[in-house]
């Protein structure tokens, strides 16, 4: 007899490293990761095509289709139909080519829950229930982004000027001349041009300025150690009174968007204010509509009272990434936020799996990979010779994994018996050379390859393609700026074949002068990368791919690259009905199994381009 379950919960948790993970399994500082994979099965071969990236490998993981297959291939600009004309940049549902599971499982008569899944928004379900399905940010339900204001400049933040406090009424005792100022919340403004749309890109569908009131005062002798943020000029009116390092209670609002009022919701924190007020940051998180980010959007007010306020930016854009440090909020906010939101997404999933019908729940967890952007070169000791800063962001990375720990364990003991439970990463993470980068318009300019000309803008190289004979294009591709085929092509097509040729051979005999070695791990013609499940219109002439420490934090190297704490393969472990206990599987697996085997257990149809196949060593069978 086969034991299988009757439903199944599917964890992810973006750009864990199944290296990093296990290593602190090992170490005892992740028990519910522990006692899955001691009851259940560990896939420590996990593996995903090219890119190594957020939405080619989560659309991978809910469609078992390969990437030539769903032909999501990486962030895409868009601009979805509620924006009016404001651009974001990131990924939607109806990128993808192939068919999600939760569509196959309603087909059979199942009912679905999806929980901030990326790439599922807008849904494609039609019974079950969907929560958000964005990326990390910015997100189509939110009203405005998180903004810093302060006396002080940081990048994009809001200034805040202070003078002493006039007109106000109910002012609290003090021992300093109380101080007042403003935090005023900024209008949207239209982004027409795609070139101007970037992963930094805001979005903010306010029609008007929103303003609060500060009053700054000294309780003690001490000096400023206190702040009101009121309505109008009258602290009994306050929204919130704080000190240094307090989050204020969450706020609901109204704002005037060009679809009339919505209700959102947010909250502050002092994040610093110094003795003398000279210094002050105040952070709001993103401004979310607490009426319609989930389907059917009467559930968005069920679950604001029932389980929160929803966010789904913890802190990114305030922390920094990409070799970009904002300095708007300390590890150790970000870290209160992911505590928040992985919180709430286990909250969310019990409260739903307790309350509604449900077959298959899939939700995701974002936190690390944000960390990973911002630190894994600092926390990695082979990149930072820092031994006391090293620890520190390695220590910041874990409590980020332990974070995730906490929400695992939650889901797990409100789980029955007949239940399938899943962990899942797209990718992990690695750090990279230090002072290392490998300038692809450089290196072809050089062979005479391309052209870049420089913004007056910016001062940075932008590429001329109408005097470019190839071009880098996503992630690991370079395509030849072909004649007929491209917008700007120069190339004849009886030299496409010698352009290509050039490249490969550039790109095979590069010595990255400061390490004296080849950073290339894979160099294939677009015709041989079928072999990883490339193909189809979006994919580059020529794919590449880096050695791991060469390729930055993921994206870019193969799924079985590792280097220092990280790797890029991604964590599995499934437990449950008919699955082995404290089972290691020495064989690979593929993302695109995760799909056939969810479909056997549940014994419903597989979706229509899934190419997996079924984790049979895995199952347990009586």
């Amino acid at each position: 007899m086969k034991i299988r379950p009757k439903r199944t919960v599917l964890i992810g948790l973006d750009g864990v490293s199944s290296e990093f993970a296990l290593r602190m399994v090992k170490e005892g500082k992740l028990p519910n990761l522990k006692r899955l994979i001691d009851e259940g099965t560990l896939a420590p071969y996990c593996l995903s095509s090219l890119p190594t990236s957020t939405p080619e490998n989560w659309t991978t993981i809910a469609t078992g289709a390969w990437n030539g297959t769903h032909q999501v291939m990486s962030f895409q600009v868009f601009q979805p139909e509620n924006l009016k004309g404001r651009w974001v940049a990131g990924y939607t549902s109806k990128e993808s080519q192939a068919e999600f599971i939760w569509d196959a499982a309603e087909r059979a008569g199942k009912k679905c829950i999806l929980i901030k899944y990326p790439a599922s928004w807008p849904p494609t379900i039609k019974r079950g229930i969907q929560v958000c399905g964005c990326h990390v940010r910015p997100c189509v339900h939110q009203l405005d982004n998180s903004h810093l204001f302060s006396t002080e400049s940081y990048p994009k933040s809001i200034p805040v000027t202070l003078k002493p406090a006039e007109g106000w009424k109910n002012v609290p005792s003090s021992h300093l001349v109380p101080l007042s100022g403003c935090l005023t919340f900024p209008k949207g403004e239209k982004v027409t041009s795609p070139e101007k749309a970037t992963l930094s890109t805001p979005l903010c569908l306010s029609t008007e300025e929103k303003k609060f009131y500060l009053l700054i005062y000294a309780a003690s002798g001490q000096g400023y150690d206190r702040v009101i943020i009121s309505r109008s000029r009258d602290a009994a009116r306050k929204v919130a009174e704080l000190r240094p390092g307090e989050w204020s209670n969450w706020l609901k609002e109204d704002f005037l968007t060009e679809d009339g009022k919505k209700r959102g919701t947010f909250r502050f924190k002092l994040e610093e204010l110094s003795p003398d007020a000279k210094k002050l940051k105040i952070y709001s998180t993103q401004v979310m509509n607490s009426e319609e980010f989930t389907f059917p959007s009467s559930l968005s007010q069920e679950l604001t009272e029932k389980v929160g306020p929803f966010i789904t930016d913890m802190g990114w854009e305030g922390l920094g990434h990409a070799g970009r440090s904002y300095d708007w909020i300390s590890e150790k906010t970000f870290l209160e936020l992911s505590d928040y939101q992985n919180n709430w997404l286990a909250e969310c999933a019990i409260y739903l799996t307790k309350n509604k019908e449900w077959d298959l729940c899939f939700l995701q967890s974002h936190c690390v990979d944000c960390a990973n952007h911002y630190c894994i070169d600092r926390a990695d000791p082979l990149v930072n010779e820092n031994e006391k800063e090293a620890k520190y962001y390695l220590e910041f990375l874990e409590s980020l994994h332990q974070s995730q720990d906490k929400m695992i364990g939650k889901i797990m003991e409100n789980m029955d018996e007949n239940t399938l439970i899943i962990v899942i990463s797209d990718h992990g993470g690695i750090a990279s050379v230090s002072d290392v980068s490998i300038d692809l318009l450089e290196l072809l300019e050089k062979e005479g390859l391309l052209t870049t000309v420089e913004d007056p803008t910016t001062h940075s190289k932008r590429l001329d393609l109408s005097r470019s004979k190839v071009y880098p294009t996503g992630t690991v591709f370079i395509n030849v700026n072909l004649k007929g085929r491209d917008r700007y092509g120069i190339v004849e097509k009886e030299d496409y074949e010698s352009i290509r040729e050039k490249v490969i051979q550039v790109l095979q005999r590069y010595i990255e002068p400061k390490t004296g070695e080849n950073p290339f791990s894979l160099v294939l013609r677009r015709e041989d990368a079928r072999m990883l499940g490339l193909y189809g219109e979006k994919i580059g002439d020529v794919l590449f791919a880096f050695k791991a420490k060469f390729g930055g934090v993921h994206g870019t190297q193969l799924s079985t690259a590792k280097w220092g704490i990280g790797s890029m393969g991604s964590l599995l472990v499934m437990s449950g009905p008919g699955i082995r206990r404290g089972y290691e599987l020495k064989r690979n697996v593929w993302l695109v199994d995760i799909v056939p085997t969810i479909c056997y257990l549940l014994d419903i149809p597989v979706p229509k381009d899934t190419e997996g196949s079924i984790i049979y060593q895995a199952l347990e069978e009586v």
